[in-house]
């Protein structure tokens, strides 16, 4: 059992679920970042979610894909791009769950209200901040078929990390996922999650002194036809394709400069 303070949880009921509900790719044009993922993905507009809102969704299998404005909040003038989430965890109860991070001792803000959801925001002990949310709606992928070799699918989403072995046992901890030793001495760690996209913490970025963040990766069965694809399409490659022992891929940037991954695993 850990003790958080004024709450005790048991491993197994931990108050945030162990999987990544949603991955978000923040942006300035709504529109253009909604047009350039549906065309990549060989899917269509859906007008009906930009209709003036915030955000533009993907309700893919496992982790959805949330393009968002931060158009509410850039009128906060307590607000700063450094609040953005990435990763979005569900919770069955908001009030419990910001209570599990709070009593962990980082930083977090009081949960947001509205209607049949809640959310909140906290920053882990790399700076990095996530979200975790609770809906009284039951979720219900929709079932995407793209005319495109790249699949409708968040196959992974990456943390920016500087100190692997304290990362990885923080969101163990934070998830209820044992913490392997031998694992934390590779410059990827993949977070043991219940289903869906995989949840990778990435030291490469800081090893390499990069100035840049890849967000998540899409997966395909035909790395020859997507690269071909996004060749014939005019995306934006950010570099050379790579091919390892597990994995061939490449990077893209969309319009608003942000790295995504197309992968396939071996």
């Amino acid at each position: 059992m850990v003790d958080h303070g004024s709450a005790i949880f048991k491993a197994g009921s931990l108050p945030i679920e162990n999987r990544v509900g949603s991955v978000f790719v923040h942006v300035t044009d709504l529109r253009r970042a909604a047009e350039w993922y549906s065309r990549l993905l060989g899917l269509p507009i859906m007008e009906e979610r930009l209709n003036g809102g915030p955000v533009y969704w993907f309700d893919f299998q496992g982790a959805h894909l949330i393009l968002d404005s931060d158009a509410a909040n850039r009128e906060n003038p307590d607000w700063s791009e450094e609040m953005m989430p990435r990763i979005m965890f569900p919770t069955r109860d908001i009030d419990l769950a910001y209570q599990y991070i709070r009593d962990k001792g980082v930083t977090v803000w009081e949960p947001e209200r509205h209607g049949t959801m809640a959310f909140f925001n906290f920053r882990d002990p790399e700076g990095n901040t996530q979200m975790v949310c609770w809906s009284e709606q039951n979720e219900v992928a929709s079932r995407f078929e793209g005319q495109s070799p790249i699949m409708p699918r968040v196959g992974g989403v990456f943390v920016d990390v500087k100190h692997m072995p304290s990362a990885a046992r923080w969101y163990c901890e934070l998830l209820g996922v044992p913490y392997e030793e031998d694992a934390a001495a590779q410059h990827v760690y993949s977070i043991r999650t219940a289903s869906g996209a995989a949840l990778l913490l990435d030291q490469n970025r800081h090893l390499n002194g990069d100035s840049f963040t890849e967000v998540f990766y899409f997966e395909t069965e035909d790395f020859e036809g997507a690269l071909n694809y996004v060749r014939d399409q005019g995306f934006e490659l950010a570099g050379e394709p790579g091919d390892f022992p597990d994995l061939s891929e490449f990077a893209l940037l969309d319009p608003e400069g942000n790295r995504i991954i197309i992968a396939q695993m071996k």
